[in-house]
């Protein structure tokens, strides 16, 4: 693309801020919070940013100001989205940072809350008299929602007095409304907030040294308990546990009760391909899933293998024998699958992978759940048939 001399004299600042006057300050994302550091790009010429100027400033994020990779991205990100934003409006005629791939991001966080660790901060809160905390942990833990989603709550948008209470969010992360049922539990802890029947808000804005008028502040009700959650973790020694994990907490504890995956979403408000990064799973209850595959192959060795067994032909005992049919048999050994024959190693995880689903679809027996499996499951489900049929009966 030829530059165009109108485009000259354009600022940076200039392109972020019809940026977020025409398009980001109207959505959900947090980037407000994140702009002050793009302050020293903002008196120059859009020319004169190059790549490498970018990708310099990334990498000191990441050096010298400690930032993970995945915050430094979400630089990346808004200068990416300024530029394409205003060559979409024809304010700009280039993208510079176009060319600059994100940073590798680490690992998703992998920690799960135990249950005596939750217990652990409500005992600790009631210690320290803190009820607004001891709300919000288990808000967030029976529910799912997001600290962003808890704070901003009504009195008006919680029924505690309902046959069915329940909490309604008008508007969450992606965009849809959703209405949540409330256990008994967090309805007790609801009802000894200090604002209840007092204030419009579960948890409205208090004066604090930094802020003393509760008049000017920008929200009226509370946006942030991470300083109080973190000393009341350090009191009650519960170590590396971060908010957003009692999120992670409740979709964990749905898997682990088998409540089918539409359900989840419909609750916590995930799309499907974003419950994968939700699936934190204890180590007891891995342990228990594989225990499940070898209490079932056990089961087999011990009647089919057993030291006693005069069977020599290789063939267990009681196993009807599968005739070969041309044209309906698929391998060797009788299944209709080649991919699926015994004989190769790609068998025995299919073979895993199976089980456990069949697993949890005889725990629910119900046909909804079946219906509404993916493609990948339904696959599974009707594999363990036919290895069932070939090779375990």
């Amino acid at each position: 693309m030829i530059p165009m001399r109108k485009f000259e004299s354009i600022s940076v600042g200039e392109i972020l801020d019809f940026w977020w006057e025409r398009h980001s300050k109207h959505r959900n994302s947090k980037f407000e919070y994140l702009l002050f550091r793009l302050d020293r790009f903002k008196p120059m010429k859009a020319r004169n940013l190059s790549p490498e100027m970018v990708q310099d400033f990334l990498d000191e994020l990441v050096e010298f100001e400690k930032l993970s990779p995945s915050s430094a991205n979400h630089y990346r990100t808004i200068l990416n989205s300024a530029f394409n934003f205003a060559m979409r409006w024809k304010k700009y005629d280039d993208n510079p940072v176009a060319p600059i791939p994100q940073l590798p991001e680490r690992d998703p966080r992998d920690r799960f809350v135990e249950v005596s660790e939750l217990a652990a901060l409500i005992e600790q809160c009631q210690k320290e008299n803190d009820l607004e905390l001891q709300a919000f942990i288990v808000l967030a833990a029976c529910t799912g929602m997001r600290k962003g989603e808890i704070m901003p709550r009504k009195w008006s948008e919680v029924a505690v007095d309902d046959e069915f209470p329940y909490i309604y969010t008008a508007k969450t992360k992606n965009g849809r409304p959703k209405r949540l049922p409330l256990p008994g539990l967090a309805i007790y802890a609801l009802r000894q907030l200090p604002s209840y029947d007092k204030h419009e808000y579960l948890f409205p804005a208090k004066p604090n040294v930094r802020f003393k008028d509760v008049e000017k502040f920008s929200r009226p009700h509370a946006w942030d308990l991470g300083k109080r959650f973190r000393r009341i973790c350090d009191l009650a020694e519960v170590h590396d546990l971060r908010i957003h994990d009692l999120r992670h907490f409740a979709t964990t504890m749905l898997f682990i009760e088998g409540v089918a995956d539409a359900i989840i979403r419909k609750m916590t408000g995930h799309r499907s391909e974003e419950l994968e990064r939700y699936k934190h799973l204890s180590p007891a209850f891995k342990q228990q899933t594989v225990e499940l595959i070898a209490g079932q192959l056990s089961r087999h060795l011990s009647t089919n293998l057993s030291p006693s067994s005069k069977n020599t032909n290789g063939r267990p005992e009681g196993r009807p024998k599968v005739p070969h049919l041309r044209g309906f048999s698929g391998g060797a050994d009788g299944t209709r699958t080649r991919d699926l024959r015994r004989d190769r190693p790609k068998f025995s995880r299919h073979l895993s992978i199976t089980y456990l689903y069949s697993q949890q679809f005889s725990a629910t027996q119900d046909d909804t759940k079946y219906r509404e499996m993916s493609c990948v499951r339904n696959f599974y489900w009707h594999t363990y048939w036919h290895t069932r049929r070939a090779c375990i009966l």
